[in-house]
């Protein structure tokens, strides 16, 4: 009689194996050098990898992250999946749900409420739970444009600009600028070195104020006469026209400029002439892993009184989160969430959509209209203005 397939974590003698899955599954080789620098990050402290193996050959694997994430300006452990991949061979067996169920209860037991991934297919992940949380609107223009810029921006006094040789005088700025967003990163120096840097070579332009203090960065680079950021952090409104003006200084060896931002950035608005190329990009997909701890945590908008919700949230994979609750947000916006026997729920919502709204990427009129909700509309309105103005947005990938 054959053996079903096993589920378990990683070792390292699985090294090899995985290395191959991953190189195949996501489309790039790696050279002995890069192999010898994945080898020794290959099993950490805050990594989980986990397969399912037949007769001990690796079918499918995952990634478990252990990072923190800004949500309402608070701090969230999370447990981000990366490296998700499977055999042709052994692909629509049911693995990857089977590995996805495991990070789930490890998730829980890591006191990771809530969890976030970039997905290959956004339906197959719905399916378990994740649902979208971001997009992000992605510039392209012309040189024609920056000379423009160039133009109305050189008169003002704006503070200067100059090139950052080290990282970590951007750390502060970084932080300042995550916290206003729910879903940005807190970033380590393990972050930064492994992630940042690697990921996003070229140069690092730092906008300083009259105090001296930088209140703003970009990380980009040239190449093909098109200008490529990877990232532009401003905290002031003077931040953001002082680098562009440094922008537009290289207008003599540009034709094309490219860069993303989050989703309600008006930037367009500001020029001259705002016919440039402006796309909205959904990115990454989030879930409530421990609905219970994750409203415990959560930061409702303080309000003249206490307020009472009933809610019945649905999550096949989490079977937790399942069932009715009483969701009691105080005064002060602290809140918890308890499970209760109830009739006639006011909330009728699944743990994704529930995601998507408390995350601010929807509110409840669209939930509704796309049939993720269902119940009091009198109850949606009142809870909707318990939850806070913060737009979702990442700068990183894993």
């Amino acid at each position: 009689m054959m053996n079903g397939p096993n589920l378990r974590a990683l070792t390292t003698a699985d090294f090899e194996e995985s290395m191959k899955l991953s190189s195949f599954a996501f489309q790039y080789p790696l050279t002995a050098e890069q192999l010898e620098e994945r080898r020794s990050s290959f099993l950490t402290d805050d990594v989980y990898q986990v397969g399912v193996f037949q007769h001990e050959q690796l079918c499918a694997q995952a990634t478990l992250l252990h990072l923190n994430v800004y949500v309402n300006g608070e701090l969230f452990s999370m447990g981000g999946i990366a490296g998700v991949s499977t055999w042709p061979e052994h692909r629509r067996h049911g693995y990857v749900a089977r590995i996805l169920k495991e990070l789930l209860v490890k998730m829980k037991e890591n006191g990771q409420s809530i969890s976030m991934l970039h997905p290959f297919s956004f339906s197959f992940y719905r399916k378990y739970g994740w649902e979208t949380y971001i997009e992000y609107k992605q510039y392209e223009m012309s040189a024609d444009h920056l000379s423009s810029l160039r133009n109305k921006l050189s008169g003002k006094h704006l503070g200067t600009v100059k090139r950052v040789e080290d990282w970590q005088l951007l750390q502060t700025t970084y932080d300042r600028y995550a916290k206003r967003y729910n879903g940005m990163l807190q970033r380590g120096d393990k972050w930064w070195k492994e992630s940042i840097t690697k990921r996003k070579p070229g140069t690092y332009a730092g906008a300083y104020n009259d105090q001296g203090e930088l209140d703003g960065y970009m990380i980009y680079e040239v190449a093909n006469r098109i200008m490529t950021i990877h990232e532009f952090i401003t905290l002031t409104a003077a931040a953001q026209q002082r680098l562009m003006l440094y922008i537009a200084q290289h207008d003599s060896m540009i034709d094309r400029l490219r860069w993303t931002a989050p989703s309600d950035d008006c930037f367009a608005y500001g020029l001259d002439n705002p016919r440039i190329k402006q796309e909205l990009i959904p990115y990454f997909m989030a879930r409530i892993v421990d609905v219970e701890p994750f409203i415990a945590q959560y930061p409702f908008e303080p309000s003249d009184q206490e307020e009472i919700f009933t809610l019945q949230i649905s999550d096949e994979h989490a079977p937790w989160n399942n069932g009715h609750f009483e969701l009691r947000i105080a005064s002060s916006g602290k809140a918890t969430l308890t499970k209760v026997e109830l009739a006639s729920p006011q909330v009728i919502i699944s743990i994704g959509a529930l995601t998507s709204w408390l995350l601010n990427y929807q509110k409840w009129q669209v939930l509704k209209h796309v049939e993720q909700l269902e119940g009091s509309e009198q109850a949606m309105k009142r809870l909707q203005l318990r939850i806070r103005e913060h737009t979702t947005y990442l700068t990183d990938f894993f």
